[in-house]
């Protein structure tokens, strides 16, 4: 598939402004030299690039609505992990079919997953077309090294992977040398759960100690690039330790709101110069994966918390979106250069919620601000085509409304579709 896009604009994060100019996509990537034929055209109108969720669980898009309103511990021990005993690769691959294409309606274009079953959601994100990459959950029990093999086997499968111990409430100083020693010996950066309550704070201080960081680093967690998800109860230390370290800090923030798990501080991240990106954790605790509004809800509490209006700007928030996870990672994707991946979101600039815009620049702030899933023209990941004209490509929504309903019923009942 080889695209024009003429005459649009797109983000310079570089400058932090919009600037309009000519690209193509060529194949798979981006390309300022124009193709022998080109397949279809776009102009005059927004592309940034695709969304970039940082933190997820997508097959657990099927618990939408099952244990609103308690915190966390009660969430997982009374609801989740007894539900999960119950799933097999037929209730993910369903599950991971909904959370995807509600991901890609949104203008997501790649998720960082850590769960299980992982093949069953790599099936359903090729049919999609979205990318994932995944950390296989680890959790210390009898066989944990049996997620360090499926990790090997989605590489050779050709998935992106990493290495996923779950927390450190849940793999302990036993184990977790040996996981370190995987991820270093494989070149495979670290996607753990980290901070996100205040028991999670008391149980690693207890164990650990408040220097807990200095021994993560100790053996090693620090050699290789890492994604902690959430630190919500990162303290200024942990967060002055970080800012020296390769490390993102995913965001979820509505999930942390809704577990009542507390609130983080983007502002604190950023003046200790660690860089964040932002995630939309599990539809069983967001409950949603509307990345747009989730990048909003993102910003908005930075300012609510911090006091700040300017804490960040429309164009940070796109960059922390879009291009910062990617580039920790050693990923050519979430921005529009030459060379890079063909990860692309072409915006309705005429949707209700896109105007009035006095100039072009209006834009980047609308689509933080005010835009909706509807505001979503179209979407390319890798230069395939997977949303086109606001529909779907190759998938049909209400067959998978109906799958996914079909097993939601019977894992309620525990009369399993095997």
């Amino acid at each position: 598939m080889n695209v024009c896009f003429r005459n649009v604009w797109y983000p310079d994060y570089e400058n932090k402004t919009l600037v309009r100019g000519t690209f193509y996509v060529d194949g798979q990537r981006i390309t300022f030299k124009e193709p022998e034929h080109i397949d279809a055209m776009f102009a005059d109108t927004l592309v940034t690039p695709g969304f970039f969720n940082a933190h997820s669980h997508v097959a657990m898009s099927l618990f939408r609505g099952i244990g609103d309103d308690v915190d966390l511990d009660r969430w997982l021990n009374e609801y989740i992990w007894p539900l999960e005993a119950r799933l097999n690769d037929d209730y993910v691959y369903w599950s991971s079919m909904l959370a995807c294409m509600e991901l890609v309606r949104s203008g997501a274009t790649t998720f960082l997953d850590m769960y299980f079953w992982e093949k069953a959601t790599l099936e359903a994100a090729e049919k999609v077309g979205i990318r994932p990459i995944f950390t296989p959950g680890i959790i210390e029990r009898p066989g944990w090294e049996k997620a360090l093999q499926r990790t090997e086997e989605l590489r050779d499968l050709g998935a992106l992977v990493g290495v996923g111990p779950h927390a450190l409430y849940t793999v302990s100083m036993n184990i977790l040398p040996d996981v370190v020693k995987f991820a270093e010996e494989n070149d495979l950066f670290i996607h753990m759960h980290l901070m996100e309550t205040a028991s999670e704070e008391a149980y690693i201080h207890n164990v650990l100690g408040e220097e807990y960081l200095y021994r993560l680093e100790d053996i090693g967690f620090f050699e290789v690039p890492v994604v902690f998800a959430h630190g919500v109860h990162f303290s200024e230390k942990d967060l002055s330790f970080l800012g020296t370290k390769n490390v993102v800090v995913a965001h979820c923030p509505q999930s942390n709101m809704k577990l009542s798990s507390g609130l983080f501080r983007w502002d604190l991240a950023r003046d200790s110069g660690v860089p964040v990106g932002i995630g939309t954790d599990g539809a069983a605790s967001n409950n949603n994966l509307d990345y747009i509004e989730e990048m909003r809800t993102a910003v908005l509490l930075a300012r609510g918390v911090s006091g700040k209006p300017d804490v960040l700007s429309p164009m940070d928030v796109l960059e922390a979106a879009t291009s910062v996870p990617a580039r920790r990672l050693g990923l050519e994707l979430g921005e529009i250069r030459d060379g890079y991946l063909a990860d692309l979101v072409v915006w309705d600039v005429e949707d209700l919620s896109m105007v009035p815009a006095d100039d072009p620049q209006d834009w980047i702030s609308h689509v933080v601000y005010s835009a909706g899933t509807q505001a979503v023209s179209d979407v390319f990941v890798q230069g395939r085509w997977v949303v086109r004209n606001k529909s779907f490509v190759g998938v049909n929504p209400s067959e998978v409304v109906e799958e996914v309903s079909k097993r939601r019923r019977a894992i309620r009942k525990e009369d399993l579709i095997r």
